[in-house]
């Protein structure tokens, strides 16, 4: 507690002061015309003067309310099925897990989400545990485009049952290629780096699973990589062909953690300081611990739908805009 020293100057000041002060309030009291017609002539006569505005400094970065991103690594048990909200009210399905039963995982969170529309649906590759789900979505959800390789998984007619309803309700079907760009909402950029957009046929699992569509989306200084379950020769190739380029700050872990995914090449290439493992329960061993030692080394912290349900990663709610120099 703060305590006055009684024997400092001050109550001699004070003495001092409050005559002079009750006589000004005595002034303004028993004169306010006078007071105030004073203070008026005080302000007509001081100079006008204008102050400018601070200059923006050059490369000042400036924060804008914008929409956001949230990406949803849906917990479908031993699969996968990543559904995202996009800028300016778009969305998006990659996969659909392995059931396309009404009461399954994913019908369970669209039906949570009220989504009755699909701007983009995406099959990163044709295995069941990536394509069952699709079957409800087309079944009960208007899509407007369907982006999938041109892989035919040899020997099993369940991807071609999924395919044949996208052609039979009219929906919008893109192959895409390594090199591009899809335009799914304005500011997101999606660049692809590797997919089978050739015909080609294979009953090989570590064929079908090389010929996922692997991309990066990138929003607000932030980047997510989707390598559906892509496997170690085909992660070699695109650190060979791309490098840093892959750099991304979220990993969907290829292949549920398989020991064959999330090599060490990849990821000193991708350097991600989140990884998503979307598992259940399996005979495989996923994820496996090698992969997991892989990640934990590479410095990612890492998230796991069969231990935490459904998790959600959002990307800010406000813009990084560059300012113009002044």
């Amino acid at each position: 507690m703060h305590r006055v020293n009684q024997n400092s100057p001050a109550p001699a000041i004070l003495k001092a002061v409050f005559p002079a002060l009750f006589l000004l309030l005595s002034v303004f009291h028993f004169a306010p015309l006078a007071g105030a017609q004073a203070f008026g002539q005080l302000l007509a006569a001081a100079p006008k003067v204008e102050i400018p505005l601070a200059p923006v400094p050059q490369n000042a970065t400036v924060l804008s309310a914008g929409p956001g991103l949230n990406v949803y690594f849906i917990n479908v048990g031993q699969g996968d099925a990543i559904y995202l909200e996009l800028p300016g009210g778009k969305n998006a399905l990659i996969d659909g897990g392995p059931s396309g039963s009404a009461s399954g995982p994913l019908a369970g969170f669209l039906k949570a989400k009220n989504v009755t529309h699909l701007d983009n649906v995406m099959l990163s590759h044709p295995h069941s545990d990536h394509y069952n789900g699709l079957n409800y979505v087309l079944d009960n959800i208007k899509v407007d485009n369907f982006y999938d390789t041109r892989l035919d998984n040899k020997g099993a007619v369940a991807d071609e049952t999924v395919r044949a309803k996208v052609s039979g309700l009219g929906i919008n079907t893109v192959y895409p290629a390594a090199g591009d760009s899809l335009d799914w909402s304005a500011p997101v950029a999606i660049k692809v780096f590797s997919a089978c957009s050739s015909p080609m046929a294979s009953k090989q699992s570590e064929t079908i699973n090389n010929c996922s569509i692997v991309m990066k989306l990138s929003y607000n200084g932030t980047s997510i990589l989707f390598t559906g379950d892509l496997q170690n020769d085909a992660e070699l190739s695109l650190v060979q062909k791309y490098g840093a380029e892959l750099k991304a700050d979220v990993l969907k872990v290829g292949h549920h953690g398989s020991k064959y995914s999330s090599t060490t090449p990849f990821l000193q290439a991708v350097k991600p300081a989140k990884a998503y493992i979307e598992v259940g329960k399996n005979n495989y061993g996923h994820p496996t611990q090698d992969a997991l030692d892989r990640l934990v080394k590479s410095g990612a912290e890492i998230f796991r739908t069969d231990l935490e349900d459904t998790i959600e990663f959002s990307v800010g709610n406000a813009e990084m805009v560059e300012a113009a120099a002044i």
